[in-house]
């Protein structure tokens, strides 16, 4: 939900070398660019009208009213996200072994390697929550809830408030130990001095699924994220999902100036004959 300033923010940093905030930045919507091109459609698609609407919006809503009503919240989310997180990137017999070597590396290695470990394996599971959605939500309501979830996120972070506390106590949230070693913290997304939260993942992800050309979405999500990264200037936290929306609006621009043109060849004859 949102890429906080460590710098200026006060939970801390996980690697004891934290990079600066405009690299860290950068390799985040570098991220979110390469989900939206990653992520395809499923074979399948849904025609749960409100789906694409009701599930983002609510898990956004939802994450952030555990954390701060629920006692315990922030353990039992980290503790979600570090189990669904390789489950989730693992899906398929193509996944398994990547998401496998990924969770290793996170799990052993320190500083920006675990942390760049834990970043693929929150995008891979971003697509499979994708894909998930897209089984049940047609692509109009997968647009309209990437627009409402949005708009819900900027009201969150700059309107109410509510987001950066919130995601201070869910990043330092601890975590169990397996054979001495704390698993894998991934509750969010964290590399150098950036953090991203699920959904600013999930939504590329679902961006992916309903754009026919997901290299210019690609190419445009990312480079309105790292334009809107500007903003790190005068405030420590953002709104990381908006970026998707331009290259939402250019990905359905596109898709309409294609089809526009195609009309069936028996119909262009029967006008040049008509004349």
């Amino acid at each position: 939900m949102e890429v906080a300033d460590a710098g200026r923010h006060p939970r801390p940093a996980r690697s004891a070398r934290a990079l600066s905030l405009a690299p860290s930045y950068a390799v985040l919507c570098a991220v979110q660019a390469a989900t939206v091109l990653a992520a395809h459609p499923p074979r399948k698609r849904g025609r749960a009208g409100l789906a694409g609407i009701v599930v983002p919006a609510a898990l956004l809503g939802a994450g952030v009213a555990i954390i701060r009503a629920v006692a315990g919240g922030p353990h039992a989310l980290a503790l979600a996200g570090a189990i669904a997180a390789p489950l989730l990137a693992a899906a398929g017999p193509r996944r398994l072994p990547l998401a496998i070597a990924l969770w290793l590396v996170a799990w052993l290695a320190h500083g920006l390697v675990a942390q760049g470990a834990g970043v693929a394996l929150i995008a891979l599971a971003a697509m499979t929550v994708a894909q998930l959605v897209a089984r049940f939500a047609p692509d109009w309501s997968i647009v309209a809830g990437l627009v409402v979830v949005a708009a819900v996120d900027v009201v969150l972070v700059w309107g109410t408030r509510q987001v950066q506390p919130a995601s201070s106590v869910l990043h330092s949230a601890a975590l169990p130990q397996l054979a001495g070693r704390p698993i894998p913290p991934l509750q969010d997304a964290t590399f150098g001095s950036a953090t991203m939260g699920w959904l600013d993942l999930v939504a590329p992800a679902l961006l992916g699924v309903v754009a026919r050309k997901r290299l210019a979405a690609a190419a445009v999500t990312g480079l309105a994220a790292g334009a809107w990264g500007l903003l790190l200037v005068l405030t420590s936290t953002v709104p990381a999902t908006v970026p998707v929306l331009p290259g939402l609006a250019f990905a359905r621009a596109r898709r309409g100036r294609i089809r526009h043109p195609r009309e069936p060849r028996g119909a262009r004859d029967g006008a040049r004959s008509a004349r």
